[in-house]
This record gives C-alpha cells, structure tokens and sequence, in this order.
C-alpha cells in the first residue's frame, strides 16, 4: 500500500518530465517534424491547439500550443523550390507541483521539386524553453503520519532549483507526392507525405534538483499519411508515427473517411472545398482516439477524446483535445499569389 501511495504522488513529476504530445497528430506535425513546415496547400496557416489530459484526475494537465507557418517564394500552381518558417509558443502545466514547460520556437524548411508532383524536404527547428514547478506541493512518502500527510513535517528532499531554462533543436526531412498539391482527391488518386525527425539533438541539461543534471534523450519519429480518393466526394486517409525515445516507445496510428460537404466556390477564389472527417486514433500504451474535423475550407476545427484501456486506467481515462486552424489556401496574405 505505501508503494502504490507513492507511486501515485509521484506521477505528476514523472508524467511532467516526459515530452508532451496531441492526439491529433496531423494537427501538431510542424512541431514533430520542422521539414513539413509550410508543406501544406495554400500559403499561410495559423494552429491553436489545447488538450485537457486525464479528466477527473483531481488535478489538470494541460498543454496549449499556438503556431504560425508562412511561405516565402511559394507560386501557385508551379512545382518551384520554396521556403517555409514557423513560429511557435507552448506551454505544457500539470500536477500538484504545477510542472511547467514553457517553450518558444521557430522552424524553418526549404521544399524541393524532384520530379513531377514529388518534393522532398529538409528543416531545422530551434527552441527556448523554461522549465519550473512549485516542488513544495509535492508530499513525499517521509510526511506520511499514519493517516494523512502532514505538509509541516520537514521532508528532508533538496529541491533547490525549482526554474531552469536550456536550449533545444531538432532537424526532420520529408517527402510527399500530391497530384495537385491540394486535399481534393478524385476516384483512385492517392496522396501521401512520409518523414524522419530527430528532436532535442543537443540532449538539454534537465536541473530539477541542486545535485544532479539529467539530459533529456534525443526523440526520433517516423511518420507517414497515406490518402486515397474513393470517390470525386470521399476519401480514406491513413495516419501514423513511430517515437522512440530513450528506452519509451510509442505509436499512434489513425484512419479517417473524409466527405466533401460543399465544393469550391466558382465565383470567388476565396472559398475551398469543404469536408466532415470523422475515424479514431490508436495509441499503443492502450489508448482508443474517437475523433471528427470539420474543415469549412478556410478554418478547421477538431475535436478528439482519449478513453484510455492500458495500464493508465485504473485511475485516468478521458482526455480532451481541440484544434482550430485558419488556412490561407487560395490567396496568400503577403502577395498577389492566387491559387485559381
């Protein structure tokens, strides 16, 4: 009993000092890979993201994410090399200690035509991050009285460093085939984008205490979306990524139907077409992801609920996340380019 007590209290520090992540993978994949940095149809897109971890937990775990992408030398309809770069802050809190990940960054990718309607990609991605917590919330098995824990009684713990902040930096390459570079798919026409990244390249110093100095280990990922035109009005779209990081593995795997609710405006450039998604992602720790997007062209709204089965369980089982994206995908906002 006293280990499952301590085990409890201490999740909250350890689930902290793990990397954060969405669910909704292809929402947050600038931020996984920085060569799919404005890799995307259109010019500009605007990401807000926030999920709500383990609902009733007794405690919040959140992490919120804003992320800017603009493209530089980008020219409608011509297979030319261009430049992508993003900016980026999130901030991940969660637990009694109030563990905080506060990080800002910028991304950068250059896009090559290789042959007719394949590119390939490479980026760079460069962080700041601050790293803090309250560590006088936390109880430790020694404030044990026998029947409560008793914050007075002096835990004898030494966390003199309760904010630190280091650098981070990642690189990530990419290649993708898109008929037309857009999300409109006809009848067996197929879509896909594949990469390879490799996150915390410098293995940051973690100082969460006065005597030791861990290094976060570096994060490696593949991941690949596949789609495939059913119909001129439907398409099935196949998601995954591999990490591994250290001696923790994890997959997610997603499979979505996409239905065209609306198509393209004819009298005005603006307007896109428009779908509803809806499928379920996987997570390998034992995790089943219902979710739907509503993509009404210019924004994109997502919603996707974690119900967890793995070893988790027993004590945390819904998660909730939500996406809006803004995506100037037929004007760019910086210039005359125009996708007609």
């Amino acid at each position: 009993m006293k280990r499952l007590l301590f085990l409890f209290l201490m999740l909250d520090f350890l689930a902290a000092a793990q990397d954060f992540h969405y669910s909704q993978l292809d929402q947050s994949l600038t931020l996984i890979n920085p060569a799919t940095t404005s890799t995307f149809s259109g010019f500009e897109r605007i990401t807000l993201q926030h999920r709500n971890q383990w609902l009733g937990a007794g405690t919040q775990f959140m992490t919120s994410m804003g992320m800017a992408e603009f493209s530089i030398g980008k020219i409608a309809r011509k297979k030319s090399a261009y430049s992508g770069v993003g900016v980026y802050f999130m901030n991940d809190v969660g637990g009694d200690s109030k563990f905080s990940i506060k990080t800002g960054g910028v991304t950068a990718s250059g896009v090559l035509p290789i042959a007719r309607s394949h590119t390939i990609s490479a980026g760079i991605h460069a962080a700041f991050s601050n790293r803090s917590a309250d560590f006088s919330r936390i109880s430790f098995m020694n404030q044990w009285n026998g029947s409560t824990f008793d914050p007075t009684i002096n835990s004898g713990e030494n966390n003199g460093i309760s904010s630190f902040s280091h650098l981070d930096a990642g690189v990530g390459i990419a290649y993708g085939f898109n008929k037309e570079n857009e999300n409109t798919l006809s009848s067996n026409e197929m879509s896909f984008q594949g990469g390879f990244s490799v996150q915390h390249l410098n293995k940051p110093k973690l100082r969460y205490n006065s005597l030791v100095d861990d290094r976060l280990y570096m994060k490696f990922c593949f991941h690949a979306n596949v789609r495939y035109g059913l119909s001129p009005e439907s398409n099935l779209e196949l998601s995954a990524a591999q990490f591994i990081q250290g001696s923790h593995y994890e997959t997610i795997a997603g499979v979505f139907y996409r239905l065209k609710t609306k198509n393209a405006s004819r009298v005005t450039s603006l307007m896109s077409n428009q779908y509803f998604v809806f499928g379920t992602y996987f997570r390998s720790v034992g995790t089943v992801i219902p979710t739907v997007y509503f993509d009404l062209g210019a924004f994109s709204i997502g919603v996707s609920y974690d119900y967890e089965f793995g070893q988790l369980s027993s004590m945390y089982k819904q998660s909730v996340e939500v996406s809006l994206k803004f995506n100037s995908g037929k004007k760019s906002i910086f210039s005359s380019s125009k996708l007609h």
